[in-house]
């Protein structure tokens, strides 16, 4: 009997017990590879989940690497292109904004020191009687044409030094309350407006000031400013402080126009000046740029024509204009004010009538300043400061 037959007799109940046992015999086989089978098809799911998983982390740790890879790559670009811009804006940018305007940073006037250096010097002596440079200008660029400078000054009279500190920005000299402050303005004023002034005028003031002077004590120390009835020429000074070796002729007024034509900005040369350091500008340019030097080494000189200090003095003078007329951008910048015609006129009237001086700011004491003016064509006298004694006395 086949077993569909036994299954069937099984189920209606008419089943021998032979027959049960033969069929549920079978039943409990049939269960057993059910069973085996059931697990082995759950095996293979879990298996298959297991790979798909790793498949997926596989793949995404290769995104993870590519996309880690782009994101390293934009940085390093864009910090390079960063870099780049940096270097080419300070390095290569900034440089060409600088050449567009006055570097006082430049080495082209002397071998070492910073062309500024020669431009304050000349400044300085030219238009600061009884003011000189006391330092070396320290210059600290800023970049894109900007400049930081400091240095220190003098007053020979008083002895007292100040710092001085001002900006370069693109050619404008932007300069804080430490700047110049002279009293140029009230000297020599026969000078600078020789129409307000009178011979009487001119006598009734040096009698003011003298009768002050004759009341001071005989050792006080002075400053003043005097004018001559006649202009002189640097051989006639020159015996002049021969003749009062007492008296320090400190800054000697040039005549730059013409006796009675008004002159605002007065020029004039130092007799002595501090020597900061061996560097000159251009020797075969301006030979006596620096007075001293020149006179350690004098060329364009006669020595059976004339003394020394003389021919000194008035080569010191021309070269200090030349210089100025030279450095037309320096000039402009440091000055707050186109000074480049103003030099060149001053110039080409030296060359045309000579250098001659009209007056000098001197130290005295009053008794020898007493004997000055009693002595010699002394026009007029202002009185600038008096100590009570002159320093260091040997």
């Amino acid at each position: 009997m086949k077993f569909e037959e036994l299954l069937d007799r099984y189920k209606n109940g008419i089943a021998s017990e032979e027959e049960k046992r033969i069929v549920e015999e079978e039943l409990e086989k049939y269960e057993a590879i059910e069973e085996y089978l059931s697990n082995m098809i759950d095996f293979e799911l879990d298996l298959s989940e297991t790979l798909e998983k790793e498949k997926f982390k596989d793949e995404s740790i290769k995104i993870k690497k590519n996309v880690n890879s782009r994101l390293r790559k934009v940085v390093f670009t864009s910090v390079s292109i960063m870099i780049a811009l940096i270097i080419g804006i300070f390095f290569i940018i900034s440089p060409l904004i600088d050449m567009l305007y006055y570097n006082p940073k430049k080495v082209t006037v002397g071998e070492v020191e910073h062309d500024i250096n020669f431009d304050l010097k000349a400044i300085t002596e030219l238009n600061y009687p009884g003011y000189t440079l006391s330092s070396l200008v320290d210059v600290d660029r800023r970049g894109f044409g900007q400049y930081d400078i400091s240095y220190f000054r003098t007053n020979l009279f008083t002895e007292e030094t100040s710092y001085i500190n001002s900006k370069i920005k693109r050619n404008n000299n932007i300069s804080n309350h430490t700047s110049w402050t002279n009293d140029r303005s009230f000297n020599f004023r026969t000078i600078q407006i020789p129409e307000w002034f009178d011979e009487e005028d001119s006598i009734n003031q040096k009698n003011r000031v003298m009768n002050h002077v004759n009341q001071l004590s005989p050792v006080s120390y002075t400053s003043s400013w005097l004018t001559f009835e006649n202009d002189l020429n640097m051989e006639e000074l020159h015996q002049l402080e021969l003749k009062y070796p007492d008296i320090n002729f400190v800054w000697v007024g040039i005549r730059i126009a013409s006796p009675g034509e008004r002159v605002v900005n007065l020029l004039g040369f130092a007799t002595r000046s501090t020597k900061l350091t061996r560097d000159i500008p251009n020797y075969e340019k301006y030979p006596a740029f620096d007075y001293l030097e020149w006179l350690v080494n004098p060329t364009d000189f006669d020595h059976e024509a004339s003394r020394i200090e003389p021919r000194g003095y008035e080569l010191h003078f021309r070269d200090l204009l030349k210089y100025a007329v030279d450095r037309k951008d320096a000039i402009n910048v440091l000055e707050h004010r186109n000074r480049h015609e103003y030099y060149e006129k001053a110039l080409n009237y030296i060359e045309e009538h000579g250098v001659k001086t009209y007056g000098v700011f001197a130290y005295a004491e009053a008794k020898d300043l007493i004997g000055l003016v009693e002595n010699e064509a002394i026009l007029t006298l202002e009185l600038n400061q008096v100590m009570a004694s002159k320093r260091y006395i040997d």
